[in-house]
C-alpha cells in the first residue's frame, strides 16, 4: 500500500514539473511543429518563439488548409490572412486555439484543492524524453489532463484532455521540436500575402461597480471556480454589447454571455452544442440569450446556465 507520505511527495513532484512548465514555455528559444487533434480533425502548426529581456515573441504558421499566420508581440497580436479571407471563422479558430505550449496557473495550490496530481511514467515525444504527469479531477464538473513534460528542459511536449469516460477529448504535442541559442527577428516575419489585423490581448473591459451594475446574477459554478473577468463588451457579428462573466478554476474555463434578444436575429443557441473539450448551453430568459460555453463537461455548463437569474427592480 502507497503511504499518504508517498502520495503527498508525489503530488509535490508533478506540481514542481508543472511549474516549470510556465518557466520554460516563457524563456526558451526553439522552433517546431505541432498537431492538434479534436473530433477527428487534425491541424498542424509551425511555432517559432522567441524570448530576450524586452519579452517575449511568437510565429504560429499554419500548414494545412488555408495559409494563414498569427505573430505575438509581447500582448500585441496580429493575424495575417490571404486577400479578403480575413473574416473567416476558420481564421477565428486558427487565432482562438493555437496557443501551445499552454500557460499553466501558477495558483497551484489553489489548484490542488481541486485536482490530484501524480507522476506516470517515461516517455518520448518528438524524439526526447518526456515525463508523464496525471491531473485527476475530483468531481465531475471539470476535465482531467495528461501532460507530457520534456526531462531536459522543462517544455511541454504534448498535452491531452480527458473527458469522464476516459476518453480523449483534445490532443496537441510537438511531432518536433529545436531548442536555439538565438532566434532571428527575420524568423519573425510573416510571410503570407494578405490583409493584417491587430489587437492586443486582454480580458474582457471590466466595468466599475460604481458606473454599472450588472441585473444577472449567476448562482452556481463548481467549487474553485472564481469570476476573473466581467464586463460588457461588443463581439464579433453582435448587435448590442454582450455581458461577460468569466470563471476559472486555474485549468478549466467557463464564459456566461448575455445579450439582449434582436429581432432579426435568429441564430440564438437553444439546447447544448459541443466541439472537442469544448461544450456550450444555450437558454432565453428575460428576452435575453444566455450562453454558456466552457471547457467543462455539459453538465457543468447547463448546470451553471440553469442557475442564472434576473434581478428584478423597481427601476425595471
Amino acid at each position: 500500500m502507497i503511504s499518504s507520505l508517498a502520495i503527498a511527495n508525489e503530488s509535490d513532484t508533478a506540481l514542481q514539473l508543472i511549474n516549470g512548465v510556465e518557466q520554460a514555455s516563457k524563456s526558451l528559444n526553439y522552433k517546431g511543429v505541432f498537431v492538434y487533434l479534436r473530433d477527428s480533425q487534425l491541424e498542424a502548426v509551425r511555432i517559432i518563439h522567441k524570448a530576450d529581456e524586452l519579452g517575449e515573441y511568437d510565429r504560429l504558421i499554419s500548414l494545412n488548409g488555408m495559409p494563414q499566420e498569427i505573430i505575438r508581440n509581447n500582448g500585441l497580436v496580429t493575424c495575417v490572412f490571404p486577400d479578403n479571407k480575413t473574416g473567416s471563422a476558420r481564421g477565428e479558430n486558427f487565432h482562438d486555439k493555437n496557443y501551445f505550449p499552454k500557460r499553466w496557473s501558477t495558483k497551484l495550490k489553489v489548484i490542488g484543492d481541486h485536482y490530484q496530481f501524480s507522476i506516470g511514467g517515461m516517455d518520448r515525444v518528438a524524439g526526447r524524453s518526456a515525463q508523464r504527469v496525471i491531473i485527476t479531477p475530483i468531481d465531475q464538473y471539470r476535465y482531467g489532463y495528461r501532460l507530457w513534460v520534456d526531462s531536459e528542459t522543462g517544455l511541454l511536449l504534448k498535452t491531452t484532455m480527458i473527458g469522464k469516460e476516459g476518453g480523449t477529448l483534445e490532443q496537441i504535442m510537438f511531432t518536433s521540436v529545436l531548442l536555439r541559442e538565438k532566434i532571428e527577428d527575420t524568423d519573425l516575419l510573416p510571410t503570407v500575402a494578405g490583409k493584417k489585423t491587430s489587437c492586443r490581448q486582454s480580458k474582457p473591459l471590466k466595468v466599475e461597480a460604481s458606473d454599472y451594475e450588472s441585473k444577472w446574477e449567476v448562482d452556481w459554478v463548481p467549487e474553485g471556480f472564481t469570476l476573473v473577468a466581467h464586463g460588457k463588451h461588443l463581439l464579433p457579428n453582435s448587435q448590442a454589447p454582450v455581458e461577460h462573466f468569466a470563471y476559472s478554476d486555474g485549468l478549466g474555463s467557463v464564459s456566461v454571455f448575455i445579450e439582449p434578444i434582436m429581432e432579426d436575429h435568429q441564430s440564438y443557441l437553444r439546447g447544448f452544442s459541443s466541439m472537442g473539450a469544448v461544450n456550450a448551453y444555450g437558454i432565453i430568459q428575460a428576452l435575453h440569450n444566455l450562453t454558456i460555453v466552457g471547457e467543462v463537461p455539459h453538465t457543468t455548463v447547463e448546470r451553471i446556465g440553469k442557475s442564472i437569474h434576473y434581478i428584478n427592480s423597481s427601476a425595471d
